[in-house]
């Protein structure tokens, strides 16, 4: 093995191991909980014991009567629901283990480097979030706002037979999105750097017999702003769809890699009809490698439709990293060789929520659909 595949084996290892740790992580920080009422006065935790605000039942059928209890009676559903997640993404982690096709671990010296760390765990609690918001009932709205008027402006700009017009997706997260465009026929493909994403989205893309094979509770790992402790312990069925519903013979496949090195090889210029992307612009160190690469990427009459905020995620990076404002990218864009056909400013829409918290963080993210209308020289690496 290169060293370069056991660094990657090794980042995909620690990854695994991050989401067979989730349990003990998990409840960990739940018996953190417990441990701070047993520090409060005993009348205090007396109060707290005694409250008869109801709970629901640690099974799922419904004909079982909501249980009453105390905050401790509450964390014990936590527990319960803890355990019910891990069971999940227990499966999921097993059925990923050969993912890249390498040994099963890297050598010791490598994967000493990549230790599990809190912010692994949270990047699988944000997976829980981001798996009810692509594949399930619950994340609709979410995804209406967000892959709508992308999947509208395919339809609107692209007068071709589905089967005939190649899509990209750059960021695709779980996938959804490319999902959409594969379902209405359209030859697609999925780009996704994060093993934190590839993972659950490689798991129900292929490992899916049924609807709502899997309840998660994506909700339990804050305790904040919550009305009851139903709206915190609500379970998401997952998926809502049959990934296998995409007609035989239509183009599906997600690619794993990082998408300037990926995208930007000479065979793949001019390959793709339509480059969609949906919250992704703001996840590039330089957007301007990644508008030239898109660029590339589009014959003379491509589309690029985008979506999304600019909350740039490696600002304050120890690495360098360019923060534009959407004006300074509207003025780049007829310089990198795009003509702009639509430009609006969206409503505001959440990103991983829930319907019923006491807080929604939203985004008014740009909506553009841009035509390619020369071809544009990428600049050489620094």
């Amino acid at each position: 093995m290169s060293e370069g595949d056991a660094e990657e084996q090794a980042h995909f290892d620690k990854v695994l191991r991050a989401w067979d740790e989730y349990l003990q992580y998990a409840l960990h920080v739940n018996n953190a909980r417990r441990a701070a009422i047993c520090n409060l006065p005993l009348a205090h935790q007396a109060l707290l014991r005694n409250l008869e605000t109801p709970l629901p039942a640690p099974v799922l059928e419904e004909e079982v009567p909501a249980q009453r209890g105390g905050v401790r009676a509450r964390l014990g559903e936590v527990d319960d629901r803890i355990r019910r997640n891990a069971d999940v993404l227990s499966q999921v982690a097993d059925f990923c283990r050969n993912f890249l096709g390498l040994g099963s671990e890297a050598n010791g010296e490598v994967a000493d480097k990549h230790a599990v760390s809190e912010s692994d765990q949270d990047r699988v609690r944000t997976a829980l979030r981001q798996i009810a918001r692509d594949w399930s009932e619950a994340g609709r709205a979410e995804r209406e706002a967000a892959y709508g008027p992308l999947l509208d402006a395919v339809e609107r700009y692209v007068k071709k037979d589905p089967s005939s017009v190649h899509i990209l997706v750059p960021g695709a997260g779980l996938g959804r999105l490319a999902f959409e465009y594969a379902l209405r026929g359209y030859s697609t493909q999925g780009n996704e750097f994060s093993y934190f994403m590839l993972i659950p989205s490689h798991f129900l893309l292929n490992n899916t017999q049924k609807v709502a094979q899997h309840v998660i509770y994506p909700y339990i790992h804050s305790h904040s702003n919550w009305r009851t402790a139903a709206d915190l312990l609500e379970g998401v069925p997952v998926p809502d769809v049959l990934p296998s519903s995409i007609a035989p013979g239509t183009e599906f496949s997600m690619v794993a890699g990082e998408f300037v090195e990926v995208y930007a090889k000479e065979e793949e210029h001019g390959a793709w009809d339509v480059v969609s992307t949906c919250y992704f612009l703001d996840t590039a160190k330089n957007a301007l490698r990644y508008m030239e690469v898109i660029n590339a990427l589009l014959p003379i009459g491509g589309i690029w439709a985008n979506l999304g905020p600019l909350l740039w995620h490696f600002e304050h990076d120890a690495e360098p990293s360019i923060e534009l404002t959407l004006d300074e990218i509207l003025a780049l864009l007829p310089q990198l060789g795009f003509q702009v056909e639509e430009l609006a400013m969206l409503p505001a829409q959440a990103y991983t929520g829930s319907a019923t918290s006491m807080l929604a963080h939203q985004y008014r993210p740009v909506f553009w659909v841009c035509r390619k209308v020369r071809e544009h020289t990428m600049a050489p690496p620094v």
